[in-house]
């Protein structure tokens, strides 16, 4: 059968459509990359905020409107986990629905697979081409965050196997991948379910010495207060792992965090002074949520000093948006849209100027940078350019690199600093080969 994937959301639902491909292909199944040519439609929805569920609706929606009688239209993934009945409501002609981890389900509603791959085969991964793919080494959570509603969508935290997790990384450093990013919904937690002790430091130390050629692995989604001082000096010890830290602290007000039940700031600050004296060039990236239930202007002015002291690299913020099953759905005191876009557009003022200030840190450094466009562009001045991020800026999430010359994509260039913008950097090659 040939089926074609709509992927959306996050960066972890893209491993689950690789995952889900592998299972496809196992049952010799084969992708086409446009909806007319295929027999089945996938799509793998975002239920995390109402407007990725919303996102989600209206891809369906167009798919299903567009699709011919003898087309089948399954939607799958975090959606359907927590809203299968809406999404049957909404688009009643949907074929069938999976909820989220399901991709063996899938594959066997389609008919029986002569074989199960337990480590994926290459030619089964969609991101392949990228010089950055994604390592996603666990998933579900734990954690209580009245905000969330991840855990009733992925269940607890689970961790994959070493083995398996070896593996895919030395299938991604043998397609050529530069980078791997280490996502979860918490890092940090890797290997508490199997009761290890540092199980993130001890898997980076053996992903270091599976994949010695992939210069760069990259860490996501970590949680204050599990960022120990084992993992901070693991950090700084392996070579290709970059000083780069994803850290989503959600606010400034203990106040606030009390009501999320998040870790206090005495617990952030020790999670961020280990990483800052194991790695004194570390670039920190963060994420916050402006309007929470109650949220006072005193608590949001909290926010701003906070931000203000700690100096972050990036900065993310999300206006807050109820979720049903949620205990903050149903808490009082509801923050007003208008105040939460003028608290939220005071936020990010505040941190484009902190950013462009750390930016301009690096002016005259020498800093690899991985080349991402596939055909030069051109600059002011007429000079060919091409498009990529150095170790500061993470896939999709962070600025770019904007490099004088021609560079094939998944190269990487050693080059200066020559200007800073609030989020990019402008650079010369000191060199006409790759590095």
């Amino acid at each position: 059968m040939r089926y074609h994937l709509v992927t959306l959301g996050c960066a972890k639902n893209t491993v689950d459509s690789m995952r889900l491909e592998q299972a496809l292909r196992a049952g010799r199944h084969i992708s086409v990359d446009t909806p007319v040519d295929a027999d089945l439609l996938l799509v793998n929805t975002c239920g995390f905020i109402d407007a990725a569920k919303d996102e989600s609706l209206a891809v369906v929606r167009e798919l299903d409107a567009e699709r011919r009688p003898d087309q089948q239209l399954y939607v799958v993934g975090c959606l359907t986990q927590i809203a299968a009945d809406d999404v049957r409501a909404a688009v009643p002609r949907v074929n069938a629905t999976f909820g989220a981890e399901q991709w063996d389900a899938i594959a066997a509603a389609l008919g029986p697979a002569s074989e199960t791959y337990d480590i994926p085969d290459a030619t089964a991964l969609p991101q392949f081409g990228q010089p950055s793919a994604y390592l996603k080494i666990s998933d579900g959570c734990d954690r209580p965050c009245t905000f969330c509603v991840i855990p009733g969508i992925k269940g607890g935290m689970h961790s994959d196997s070493t083995r398996r997790l070896l593996a895919e990384a030395r299938m991604f450093a043998a397609a050529g991948a530069k980078e791997l990013v280490l996502v979860a919904q918490d890092s940090t937690a890797y290997g508490e379910d199997r009761g290890e002790r540092d199980g993130l430091a001890t898997l980076l130390d053996a992903l270091a010495d599976a994949v010695p050629d992939v210069p760069w692995l990259r860490l996501m989604y970590a949680y204050p207060g599990r960022v120990t001082r084992t993992l901070a000096e693991t950090m700084e010890r392996l070579p290709n792992v970059v000083p780069y830290l994803d850290m989503p602290l959600q606010h400034g007000s203990n106040a606030v965090l009390r009501r999320m039940k998040r870790p206090s700031l005495r617990v952030t600050r020790e999670s961020l002074d280990a990483v800052r004296t194991a790695m004194p060039d570390v670039v920190l990236r963060t994420t916050f949520i402006v309007g929470f239930p109650g949220e006072s202007d005193a608590e949001f002015e909290e926010l701003l000093a906070f931000v203000e002291r700690e100096q972050f690299d990036h900065v993310g913020a999300f206006t807050y948006s109820p979720q049903a099953g949620t205990p903050a759905a149903t808490m009082g005191d509801q923050v007003p849209e208008a105040v939460k876009t003028e608290r939220y557009g005071r936020l990010m003022e505040l941190a484009q100027g902190i950013s462009h200030a750390r930016n301009r840190t690096v002016v005259g450094r020498e800093l690899d940078v991985l080349v991402e466009s596939t055909e030069p562009g051109q600059s002011q001045s007429g000079d060919p350019i091409v498009v990529g991020r150095t170790y500061r800026d993470a896939p999709e999430v962070d600025g770019l690199a904007l490099l004088k010359g021609t560079f094939a994509a998944g190269t990487i260039v050693r080059a200066r600093v020559v200007g800073a913008l609030p989020y990019d950097l402008l650079c010369d090659p000191l060199t006409d080969a790759p590095a």
